[in-house]
């Protein structure tokens, strides 16, 4: 009797926290796209995205390149557990007729899920009716991951401008067990997410809307010179689509980067935005 009432009272509390339950990284990743909407919709004429995940946001200070006076930028830097789809559509929905977009993603977006562990979150919480793009296997196990998650979050704040990007990250404090070398597939293949945004791009193109790629910055480690995935990447992208700079033009040293290989500080920040307008990006 004892085990029976333990099994309906965890199949109470799942069936609670699907329905109910507010993560707050989740609630954090929205008010962070209200801020970028917001901004983006209240420009009239041309305008530039930058999108991607988090790294975005801690690269591109698009207030200090909006204070030059020319094209306004929006950093539409989200969150890389969303996956690509969920990027891709949130910059589609915002863009209009004549807009530019950046796409600056981190080198997992290409091999990863399409739609990762936090969009399917996000859904839970915000559009159900999406959670179609899952499986029920794969809904399974991201309820299940994502509960972990969230059970053990702490939510960093930090200072955001009205454009979207991160401001004032004046720390360094990569913790020695995310001081290492990103992981990359054995070899490289097209994915589901590359399909994804050889899909975007046509769709941006019928639109009127240019697309231009390019590379996160990331801590630099010297395997990087010797990664077949990265140029296996690189050549295929460069094949396919406007492609600004190299990989190896945003590896970063550690007295640039904050609390990731993919976040870089206050002075990794500044490097970036003006590598940005040297090349050739303003306009």
């Amino acid at each position: 009797m004892l085990i029976i009432s333990c099994i309906m009272l965890l199949i109470a509390g799942i069936a609670w926290y699907y329905f109910f339950y507010k993560a707050r990284g989740i609630v954090r990743i929205q008010r962070l796209l209200e801020v970028k909407e917001t901004y983006a919709a209240q420009i009239q004429g041309k305008k530039r995205f930058i999108v991607g995940g988090s790294d975005v946001l801690y690269s591109f200070d698009t207030a200090f390149l909006n204070a030059q006076g020319n094209l306004p930028h929006v950093n539409f830097g989200l969150n890389v557990g969303l996956g690509m789809q969920f990027i891709l559509d949130a910059a589609m929905k915002n863009a209009k007729s004549g807009d530019e977009i950046v796409l600056c993603f981190a080198y997992s977006l290409y091999h990863r899920p399409n739609h990762d562990i936090f969009a399917y979150e996000y859904y839970r919480m915000y559009r159900r009716h999406q959670l179609k793009r899952f499986s029920r296997k794969e809904q399974l196990y991201y309820l299940l991951a994502n509960l972990k998650l969230n059970a053990k979050f702490v939510e960093k704040k930090f200072e955001i401008s009205e454009c979207g990007s991160y401001q004032n990250i004046a720390f360094s404090d990569l913790a020695p067990s995310k001081n290492k070398p990103l992981r990359f597939p054995d070899y490289f293949e097209e994915t589901e997410a590359m399909r994804a945004l050889d899909c975007f791009v046509k769709r941006a193109k019928k639109r009127n809307i240019e697309v231009k790629i390019t590379y996160p910055s990331t801590l630099e480690f010297d395997v990087y010179a010797q990664s077949n995935y990265i140029a296996d990447l690189k050549a295929y992208l460069e094949a396919r689509y406007t492609v600004i700079g190299s990989p190896n033009d945003y590896f970063v040293p550690l007295s640039e980067i904050a609390n990731s290989v993919y976040h870089v500080n206050q002075t990794g920040q500044k490097r970036r935005t003006e590598q940005f307008l040297q090349e050739g990006m303003f306009r």
